[in-house]
């Protein structure tokens, strides 16, 4: 229900990605909840049993395609006990009787058919009978979402801002290639995978926009003021033509060309280089002046509406994105797990600290070796330009492995008579603290280390990036990550590779300012933050920034750092 509001009042959130934005709201429902009984027309019934069986076939072929991919023995039971409850007769004449009999909508039907089968389990007392009950909520919630998909990603008008509980980073983009121009979140935090994307987009963003569903009405004109956090509710026609003048005057700003120094004032040369995961953020990338990719994130391919998993079809978008950038393109081996979760066949307790990154990608061979051998192709049309990066790295044998794979498919590439690039440089991510802390002993056996702030934070801190209750607790310049990335710095120079940043605090001025202060010269970033850190980096002396690093990793809190970089600045 909306609220009876007919004056001009505001609700609060937390900035994630600035800029002004003004259109129609429109309220996107992704919020897991109990359906609701919808009467039907009885000669509805059958377009609403043919969606149900078309669903069915869907939802069948996506696991059969993840079974295809995941090829461990745990895995491979999980999908095959989801595939039998799919394809229970019983499953589909109670759907259909609820349907033909009672009236009721396809979604209802699956939903109240699933919930019986799930109370009759937790009625019998039999522990194996209770393990199922996982099983079974996971393929109702599936089978809804994939009946109800239609509804929910349809198209929208240009202009409109989403709002929403929480957003797939997919469909985010088919949301802004439809026109979307802002959005706002009631749950995650400024870390939240969508929320980045949003930033990468040049989406004016929020999150923790409380009730930000429940106030707003459909298609009534709203605010959004991400640069303070807050949106505009039932604007007076005043507010609105202020908020017109503030974000043409915002558009003209943007379009200033920005400087391409990419030097301190004592002659340092730094790069700064770009974070994407699609396509559509190519332009934003260009037009930011950004020297390469710094981190091309692969998710995208294997989550929402067009999952491109085969080595053809992974190497059509590597090549589209070197093909239509300049420089490096650092390209991160699949990351899946945490709260890149959608496609997992299983659920874990703690999803962040259990099989993701690269514990998934050794245990899943050809998961691995079909996007090793999509990037390899790549890099042998692109000499000197691809980089393979490897996500969640804890141990060095992991290193070991994935070297061995890359030779063996190298191997395998040459004898088909194919080129190859024989120096791609092989790098690793930098998340966990037992990588920080034997920084040395790690990049002796790579090319590249590259810190990703987000996850080195969440580790360091025992924090969970993606949870607003506890969002205020997530400070990726806490003295505690500082320390330990200077850690790495003194171990990769030690070592002498390569060290970059590719976290959110590398777009964060106060970060920069420390992490160039630390010795590290090449930084990537959301496209949109490349001018602002540009002019940061360019305004001082490599010694001025060495100076304040060295005072702020002596400090006790992130506060006593924004203090001090208030007065430097």
């Amino acid at each position: 229900m909306s609220t009876a509001k007919t004056q001009e009042y505001t609700i609060q959130g937390k900035p994630a990605a600035s800029g002004i934005a003004i259109g129609k709201a429109v309220i996107i429902n992704s919020e897991s909840k109990t359906i609701t009984p919808t009467s039907i027309k009885k000669k509805e019934a059958a377009d609403h049993k043919e969606r149900f069986l078309e669903s069915k076939k869907n939802l069948t072929a996506k696991l059969e395609e993840m079974s295809g991919e995941l090829k461990d023995t745990t895995t491979a039971e999980i999908i095959d006990t989801q595939q039998q409850i799919i394809q229970d007769p019983e499953i589909e004449k109670s759907v259909f009787d609820i349907i033909d009999n009672k009236l009721l909508s396809v979604d209802f039907a699956i939903y109240q058919t699933y919930c019986t089968f799930i109370e009759r389990l937790k009625e019998s007392g039999s522990e194996l009978f209770r393990q199922r009950i996982i099983d079974l909520e996971d393929i109702r919630d599936q089978f809804i979402a994939e009946v109800c998909d239609q509804k929910n990603l349809k198209s929208i008008k240009k202009g409109s801002i989403i709002i929403t509980r929480e957003i797939s980073p997919t469909d985010l983009v088919s949301y802004y290639e439809d026109g979307a121009t802002g959005l706002i979140m009631e749950k995650g935090g400024t870390t939240a995978h969508a929320a980045i994307i949003a930033k990468s987009l040049g989406m004016p963003c929020i999150v923790n926009a409380k009730r930000a569903t429940k106030e707003a009405v459909k298609n009534e004109t709203i605010i959004l003021n991400a640069d303070e956090g807050m949106v505009i509710l039932r604007p007076s026609d005043k507010t609105v033509k202020s908020y017109k003048a503030k974000l043409k005057a915002q558009k003209k700003a943007s379009k200033l060309t920005c400087s391409n120094d990419f030097e301190t004032t004592d002659g340092v040369s730094f790069k700064l280089m770009a974070n994407i995961e699609f396509e559509a953020e190519l332009d934003n990338a260009a037009k930011s002046g950004s020297q390469g990719v710094g981190l091309l994130r692969t998710e995208g391919l294997l989550f929402g509406k067009r999952v491109r998993n085969s080595p053809a079809e992974q190497q059509e978008f590597y090549e589209q994105i070197v093909a239509g950038t300049e420089g490096p393109v650092t390209i991160r081996l699949f990351d899946i797990g945490g709260d890149k979760n959608a496609r997992r066949p299983h659920k874990e307790a703690n999803p962040f600290l259990g099989w993701r990154g690269i514990r998934l990608l050794l245990d899943e061979k050809k998961l691995l070796r079909n996007q090793l051998q999509a990037i390899l192709t790549v890099a042998g049309k692109y000499p000197g330009r691809v980089k393979v990066l490897v996500p969640m790295i804890s141990v060095i044998d992991e290193v070991r492995q994935i070297r061995n794979e890359i030779e063996k498919i190298q191997k395998d590439l040459l004898s088909s008579g194919m080129d190859i690039d024989e120096k791609v440089p092989l790098g690793l991510m930098v998340e966990v603290p037992s990588v920080a802390l034997s920084a040395y002993q790690f990049a002796k056996e790579v090319d590249f280390m590259s810190i990703g702030s987000n996850d080195l934070t969440q580790y360091t801190l025992a924090v969970d990036r993606g949870n607003e209750r506890i969002h205020t607790l997530f400070q990726h310049y806490h003295p505690s990550v500082l320390k330990l990335i200077k850690m790495t710095v003194d171990g990769a120079r030690k070592a002498d590779v390569e060290i970059s940043v590719c976290g959110e605090l590398a777009g964060d001025e106060i970060g920069v300012a420390c992490l160039f202060g630390f010795g590290i010269k090449e930084l990537s970033m959301v496209p949109s933050s490349v001018p602002t850190i540009n002019k940061l980096l360019c305004s001082k002396s490599s010694e001025e920034f060495t100076e304040l690093a060295n005072q702020a990793i002596e400090l006790s809190s992130s506060e006593e750092l924004e203090q001090l970089y208030g007065e430097w600045k």
